[in-house]
C-alpha cells in the first residue's frame, strides 16, 4: 500500500500536473468555441425575423441603404414571407448541404454506425428540428421576450439530467452562474412582455427548453459525441430537415421562395447558425461538457440585443443593461469554475 501511495504522489507531482494544464488549456479552448457560437446564434435571429416577414423594416433599410433599388428590394413585402416550417426546413436543408461539402472537402468520412445513425436523427436532429420549430409555435401564443427566457431555463435542465443520469459533477458556482443568467435574460427580455399570454404558449416554450436540453446532452453523452463536428453536423441537419419538412407538409404551411433575396437570408443563416454555430457548438461541449456549455450558451441573448441594437436602433435602457451585465457576470463565474484545481 506505501508503495501505491508513493506511485500516486509521484504521478501527482509529475503527470498530473500536466494533466492538469492539458484539461485548463481545453477548457479555455472550450470556452472559446461556446462563446462565438452563441455569438453566431445571436445573430441568426435577425435573419430569421426577416426571413419570416419577407425582408427587413422599411425604416433600418432606410437608414442604412437610403433610397436607393437595392434598398428598395430589402424592403419586407408580405408577398414572399415565409412559413415558420419551411423557415425551419430550408435552413436545415441548406445546412446540411453545406455540412456536406465541408466534410468532403475536409477530407471525412460520412460513414456512422447504425446506433450513431440513429442517436444523430433522433437525438440530435430530432432535439434541434424540435427546438426551432416548437419556438416559433410560442410566439403565437405569448411574447417573444417572455419565449426566450422560458427557453433559456434549458441550463437547468442540462444540470439536472447531468447530474441525475449522467453522473455529471456540478460545483455551487455552476449553480450560481445559472441563476445570475436567468435572471438576467429575463431582464433584457422584460421590455417584450406586454400583449397576450396564453398557457399553451408558455407549455411550448417550456417543451422547446426540454427539446434543447436533449440535444445538448446528447452532444456530450450519446454515440456520436465521439465524431467529427463536421460529420455530426450533417447528419443533425439532414433529420432536422426532413422532421421540418413532414410538419410542413402536416399544417399544410409549405412555402417556397421566389425570390433571391430570401434564398440569400436563408443561406446566410444556413451557414452562421448551422454550420459554424453547431460546429463551435458541439466542439464546446465536448472539451467542456453539457452542464457548463450550456451556462455559457446563455450569453446568446446577449448577443441577440447587441445585434438589435446595431440593426434596429434599439436602445438598451436600465433593465436591459442590467440584464447584459448580470448575464456577463453569470458567464464570468462559469468560466472560473472551470480552471483545474491543482494537485
Amino acid at each position: 500500500m506505501d508503495r501505491n501511495r508513493r506511485s500516486s504522489k509521484a504521478y501527482s507531482s509529475s503527470g498530473g500536473g500536466a494533466k492538469a494544464r492539458k484539461k485548463g488549456g481545453s477548457a479555455l479552448v472550450g470556452v472559446i468555441y461556446v462563446v462565438l457560437a452563441s455569438a453566431c446564434y445571436g445573430i441568426t435571429p435577425i435573419l430569421s425575423n426577416a426571413a419570416l416577414r419577407g425582408g427587413f423594416p422599411g425604416e433600418f433599410v432606410t437608414r442604412v441603404f437610403g433610397s436607393s433599388k437595392l434598398a428598395s428590394a430589402l424592403i419586407a413585402s408580405p408577398a414572399r414571407a415565409l412559413s415558420n416550417e419551411t423557415l425551419v426546413a430550408l435552413c436545415m436543408g441548406i445546412a446540411c448541404v453545406l455540412s456536406f461539402l465541408n466534410a468532403m472537402l475536409s477530407g471525412k468520412k460520412l460513414s456512422v454506425s447504425g446506433k450513431q445513425f440513429f442517436h444523430l436523427s433522433v437525438l440530435g436532429g430530432g432535439g434541434l428540428a424540435a427546438t426551432l420549430l416548437l419556438i416559433t409555435y410560442a410566439y403565437l401564443y405569448i411574447p417573444a421576450g417572455m419565449t426566450i427566457v422560458i427557453n433559456f431555463t434549458y441550463p437547468v435542465f442540462v444540470l439536472l439530467a447531468g447530474i441525475l443520469f449522467f453522473r455529471e459533477k456540478a460545483s455551487s458556482a455552476l449553480f450560481i452562474s445559472l441563476f445570475f443568467a436567468i435572471i438576467g435574460i429575463t431582464l433584457i427580455s422584460s421590455s417584450s412582455f406586454s400583449g397576450r399570454v396564453e398557457f399553451i404558449g408558455v407549455l411550448l416554450a417550456l417543451a422547446s427548453g426540454i427539446a434543447y436540453a436533449v440535444y445538448f446532452l446528447a452532444g456530450k453523452n450519446s454515440s456520436y459525441a465521439p465524431l467529427d463536428s463536421a460529420v455530426s453536423a450533417f447528419y443533425i441537419t439532414g433529420a432536422a430537415a426532413i422532421i421540418s419538412f413532414v410538419a410542413a407538409v402536416a399544417v399544410k404551411r409549405i412555402s417556397i421562395p421566389t425570390d433571391g433575396f430570401i434564398w440569400l437570408l436563408l443561406l446566410a443563416e444556413a451557414a452562421l447558425g448551422y454550420i459554424f454555430g453547431l460546429r463551435l457548438l458541439l466542439a464546446g461541449i465536448r472539451h467542456l461538457g453539457s452542464a457548463p456549455a450550456a451556462a455559457l450558451n446563455t450569453l446568446e441573448p446577449v448577443f441577440a440585443t447587441l445585434t438589435s441594437m446595431l440593426v434596429f436602433g434599439e436602445a438598451i435602457g436600465l433593465l436591459k443593461g442590467l440584464g447584459i451585465a448580470l448575464v456577463l457576470l453569470g458567464a464570468l463565474i462559469s468560466i472560473l469554475a472551470l480552471r483545474p484545481q491543482r494537485s
